[in-house]
């Protein structure tokens, strides 16, 4: 091949390249909007579960110091512990998604950015 061909193959494979760009930042840009509602419902949730926490934790510190409880109170109490638990392991889950939307956001913003 001559130079010549050489130059238009890396033409046409930067012009390729530049569509393809085109369309995955498109479709970037799609997802914004539906990325930061989720954020926004995450932002939302979050202090309904962290109080919700609270609230158990003070009934589970309440549960334990009373003394002679009975079976009743026990089965309350462990049901309670493991809905403190359900309600960390979601409260966990919502904060790394909610990191990974940040995440995705900036990686977003830095992409328009650099369009301009």
């Amino acid at each position: 091949m001559d130079t010549f061909s050489l130059l238009e193959e890396k033409v046409r494979k930067a012009a390729d390249l530049v569509r393809d760009l085109k369309q995955r930042n498109l479709g970037l840009e799609r997802e914004v909007p539906e990325l930061r509602q989720r954020n926004q419902r995450l932002e939302e949730e979050l202090p309904q579960l962290r109080s919700r926490v609270q609230e158990l934790q003070k009934a589970l510190q309440t549960a334990e110091k009373t003394t002679g409880a009975s079976s009743e109170d026990a089965r309350k109490l462990a049901a309670s512990d493991q809905e403190l638990k359900e309600l960390r392991k979601d409260r966990d889950g919502l904060r790394q998604e909610r990191e990974e939307v940040r995440i995705r956001i900036a990686r977003l913003v830095e992409i328009l950015d650099g369009l301009e």
